[in-house]
């Protein structure tokens, strides 16, 4: 393979919440470099970081000083990010599991976070999808990666940083969960890199 600079990735990603799945083994189409449904969330800080890990389980035998089989006994995809734009939508988001109650007929207008559970077997934790699109630079038409978690939570502990001395940023990590009504080796999520 020859040394080619030209497929260096370099370009800040765009997130989205309730981008509808394509079809199994059908890539997340985009029209103008925008999925066709979902919400964008706004300006992030830093790098947005997608991680995909396997756990493997190896076999030891006595004869065999190395494994002599492996299999994967596990597998996670998440996305992490910072998001700065402190709005009712992202921080509902951010804190997964708070209730929301917006109220546009007082003065101020408030949006009402609530926190604290009475359920003794836990509640039900909404999944909702997110996508993050990059462009890839240098190519004409644009092209993209597109890395998308069908249906994924929020499961970043609800941190917020309230500092003179900068902005407010919300981290955030979505994990996803498998969606079992796909077909399988198509649970969890998708990478695409489209090229010309």
């Amino acid at each position: 393979m020859a040394l080619d600079p030209t497929k260096i990735r370099v370009a800040a990603g765009r997130l989205y919440v309730g981008v509808t799945a394509p079809a199994t083994g059908s890539p997340l189409a985009l029209v103008t470099g925008v999925p066709a449904s979902g919400s964008e969330m706004g300006l992030t800080q830093g790098e947005s970081v997608m991680t995909y890990e396997v756990t493997y389980d190896e076999e030891l035998a006595d004869q065999v000083l190395s494994p002599v089989a492996v299999f994967a006994t596990q597998e996670s995809l998440q996305l992490e990010f910072s998001l700065l734009e402190y709005v009712a939508a992202n921080v509902n988001d951010f804190l997964q599991q708070a209730g929301l109650t917006t109220n546009d007929g007082t003065t101020p207008k408030t949006d009402l976070f609530k926190m604290g559970s009475m359920s003794p077997t836990g509640a039900a934790v909404a999944l909702q999808s997110i996508a993050l699109v990059s462009s890839i630079p240098g190519t004409s038409p644009q092209r993209y990666t597109i890395v998308m978690l069908y249906q994924a939570y929020q499961s970043a502990p609800g941190t917020a940083r309230y500092t003179g001395e900068g902005s407010t940023v919300m981290k955030c990590t979505f994990r996803a969960m498998p969606d079992m009504a796909r077909n399988d080796g198509d649970f969890l999520g998708q990478v695409v890199i489209e090229r010309n």
